[in-house]
């Protein structure tokens, strides 16, 4: 039997999720949760085998997450579930130890086989996803930042916070957010200050 845990912010999303691996005679749901810190509390109690993990939750990015929950549950196996996938985020989900990408919207019985696979330690994932994977780890790491991404440093640089960056390009604050934390992680940076520094002597901003 596999143990899964969902983790997803949207109730109705994980809801359909829970029901989908629910009717697999193989697949046992142990947990499912709406925000990062319940999902890492969820993996350390339960320690799920497969772990199907959402990018953008309301306390921290899911891209955060996949260490913290590979810290507390090394042997789970953790499948990004996403509505984006994007070269960027792919790349840098699996370079932080993701082991596997699905887009929502994909067949009820392809998440199946992916959550099958994953478990038996196999690698399995939709052939664009893959190549958008290689051609990100392949780009130079600087060379990753999107032209929302460059947008929202230029903002950063400014001083505005993310309920303001929100306001002036008319996304989610919890969008800006999300972007923040892949803005750090491409660029090693530890904080936002840090990020701009680096970003105006690497001639992106």
């Amino acid at each position: 039997m596999i143990r899964v845990a969902v983790v997803d912010d949207h109730p109705i999303v994980r809801d359909g999720i829970v029901a989908t691996l629910g009717d697999a005679g193989d697949v046992q749901v142990v947990g499912a949760a709406g925000t990062a810190g319940e999902g890492i509390a969820l993996a350390e109690r339960e320690r799920p085998d497969v772990l199907l993990l959402d990018l953008e939750l309301p306390d921290q990015s899911g891209l955060e997450a996949i260490g913290k929950i590979k810290t507390v549950s090394p042997g789970t196996r953790v499948v990004i579930f996403s509505a984006y996938a994007g070269e960027e985020r792919v790349g840098t989900a699996l370079s932080r130890g993701a082991d596997s990408y699905v887009i929502k919207g994909t067949a009820s019985d392809e998440l199946l086989e992916t959550v099958r696979a994953v478990a038996a330690g196999r690698a399995r994932m939709d052939a664009t996803i893959a190549a958008q994977a290689l051609e990100a780890m392949r780009a130079p790491r600087h060379q990753r930042i999107t032209e929302r991404e460059r947008e929202i440093l230029k903002l950063l640089a400014d001083g505005l916070a993310n309920k303001a960056i929100a306001a002036r390009l008319g996304i989610a604050e919890r969008t800006v957010k999300f972007h923040v934390g892949e803005i750090l992680a491409r660029l090693g940076a530890g904080n936002r200050a840090q990020a701009v520094a680096i970003a105006q002597q690497r001639g992106l901003l």
